[in-house]
């Protein structure tokens, strides 16, 4: 049989696959931007932005349909249809895959001059093949997902990851030579002009990395399925019950229908932050900064605030990713008892990882981006001022798979469609203050995802007939959480104390001081949370590794 993980295994493979990818995908951050500086990651994270708009379209909502279908099939013991459902998926994605490659490329430069980056053409138009072999890697991941088998996609996800981070850096700096010889061929004499010449070929060829991993990821799940086949197949043969196999399709529009709310709802976030991007720069400029600091500040914005706060937010993708399966089969199988418990769980989960997730950033803030951009720290007022997205945008990421899970795949994109027209507008009006800037995209997102988190609450206790126990699991980690960021800060500032004689370099007493008080602060908040029962000897015992008795107790 082909292997199946329990949730809390799953979870824990896919959270600790994200962390290595996030911290793959912060590493070179620093070294990318000495070479393209900030108004290099604008360029850079303006072309991302045209990727992931049109990413959307093949790669959300059509895994999470077939992840739902394929785990209400081995619900109900229908192998045979799981195989036809990846089958019917790897033809729909692999054409989506085309023909999105294709228009990427065909309309790189539309693209860039629409959205008020024409500097970003080369960089679109490098990330177009990344389409066709990312939308493939999803239908499998899509299936091993279903099958509460979390460990191809988790693999895939860091072999992807780290081939892009090895490549990026390399790429960036060949295409940076590239682009001056190329000013000189063309007779650019002026320095400031030839720099950002230089400057937009390496934003182009620091996304190369990307294309190269997406091949990886699919050549290494293609190679997993093809060592599975077998026992597969041998699943089908032994399927004692007969059930009515839905034709091709029949699945195919079973698949387009589920994935559509969910493709819509996820577009419409990127469509925002789209046009966000858009106005960023134009408001900025309005507020009275020049076109160079517009576009550096949204590098800053994107880079410095975006990628740190995507760190934590692997834990919430994770369990989305495990609960789908979990509560697509208990509303299946109509077992009340089971769906309340499985909401409940990762309602829970969430706010005692997320919390003190939050609060680390906000107490830390200026510490952490010092030692990954030592030669611009602007951006830790961001991370100070939106730590709480952190838990707002988990909450919101998890509660949607919630009610995809129970069949209400519309709601979590009409929640935040209503949400991201708030975050518009105090965008637009906050930006264009100058004192506030860049900080009113933050602002901005703060409100959009805590009413879309409220809407989603209603619509859970509503429609999944389940009480969710809100109160009880918020505040315990929420207490705990202050005393541990309390804590935290008096070990950062006597570290600097202590150490300030010993360690001449002003950059190694900086990390050293943050690496204990992260690890002060780990321990502070585990043993808080077990002494007043927020984390109770059950759930120790479910993780997958081994806790001493003794600690339990």
């Amino acid at each position: 049989m082909v292997q199946k993980q329990t949730s809390t295994k799953g979870f824990t493979i896919l959270s600790i696959a994200g962390i290595i990818n996030k911290f793959l995908a912060v590493i070179y951050v620093p070294i990318l931007t000495l070479l393209i500086d900030d108004y290099g990651n604008g360029i850079y994270n303006a072309g991302y932005m045209i990727y992931t708009l049109v990413f959307v379209i093949t790669n959300t909502g059509i895994p999470v349909a077939i992840s739902k279908l394929v785990s209400e099939q081995m619900s109900l013991g229908n192998y045979q249809a799981t195989r036809r459902t990846l089958k019917i998926s790897l033809v729909i994605l692999a054409l989506l895959g085309f023909f999105t490659s294709s228009f990427m490329a065909i309309f790189a430069g539309p693209l860039s001059r629409a959205i008020g980056w024409p500097e970003a053409y080369l960089t679109i138009l490098a990330l177009s093949p990344t389409m066709f072999f990312a939308a493939v890697s999803c239908a499998f991941r899509g299936y091993f997902q279903g099958r509460s088998n979390m460990m191809p996609t988790a693999v895939s996800q860091v072999i992807e990851q780290f081939i892009n981070s090895s490549l990026t850096i390399i790429f960036a700096w060949l295409m940076l030579r590239y682009g001056y010889h190329y000013a000189a061929v063309h007779g650019i004499s002026d320095a400031h002009q030839v720099k950002l010449i230089a400057i937009e070929f390496a934003a182009a060829g620091g996304t190369v990395g990307t294309s190269v991993g997406a091949i990886g990821s699919v050549a290494y799940l293609a190679i997993v399925y093809l060592k599975s086949r077998k026992s597969i197949i041998d699943e089908v043969d032994l399927q004692t019950e007969k059930f009515h196999v839905e034709s091709k399709r029949v699945i195919a529009r079973r698949i387009l229908r589920y994935s559509l709310p969910i493709t819509l709802g996820v577009f419409a976030v990127y469509a925002a932050n789209l046009i966000d991007m858009k106005y960023t720069k134009s408001r900025l400029m309005t507020a009275g900064f020049s076109a160079y600091e517009a576009s550096s500040l949204y590098g800053i914005l994107t880079t410095q605030f975006q990628k740190i706060m995507n760190i934590p937010l692997v834990i919430s993708t994770a369990m989305a990713a495990t609960i789908i399966p979990s509560v697509s089969a208990a509303s299946a199988i109509k077992d009340m008892g089971l769906l309340s418990r499985k909401i409940n769980e990762s309602l829970r989960a969430i706010f005692l990882l997320t919390i003190p997730a939050a609060i680390g950033l906000a107490v830390l803030a200026k510490p952490v981006i010092t030692i990954l951009f030592p030669a611009n720290v602007h951006g830790w007022v961001l991370l100070e001022i939106g730590s709480t997205v952190v838990v707002l945008m988990s909450l919101v990421q998890v509660q949607g798979a919630i009610l995809q899970g129970i069949g209400k795949t519309h709601l979590p994109t009409i929640h935040m469609v209503v949400a991201l027209i708030f975050k518009v507008i105090i965008n637009y009006n906050l930006i264009a203050i100058k004192s506030i800037n860049v900080n009113g995209a933050v602002i901005g997102s703060m409100v959009c995802y805590a009413l879309a988190a409220i809407l989603n609450h209603l619509s859970i206790k509503k429609h999944a007939g389940v009480e969710v126990y809100f109160k009880s699991i918020f505040f315990r980690p929420l207490s705990i959480s202050l005393v541990m960021g309390v804590l935290v800060l008096f070990c950062y500032k006597g570290s600097e104390m202590l150490f300030s004689g010993i360690i001449a370099s002003a950059y190694w007493l900086n990390l050293i001081s943050v690496s204990l008080s992260i690890v002060l602060g780990g321990i502070i908040y585990l043993f808080g949370m077990i002494k007043i029962k927020g984390i109770t000897a059950e759930d120790l015992k479910r993780l997958p590794v081994k806790i001493p008795q003794r600690l339990i107790n």
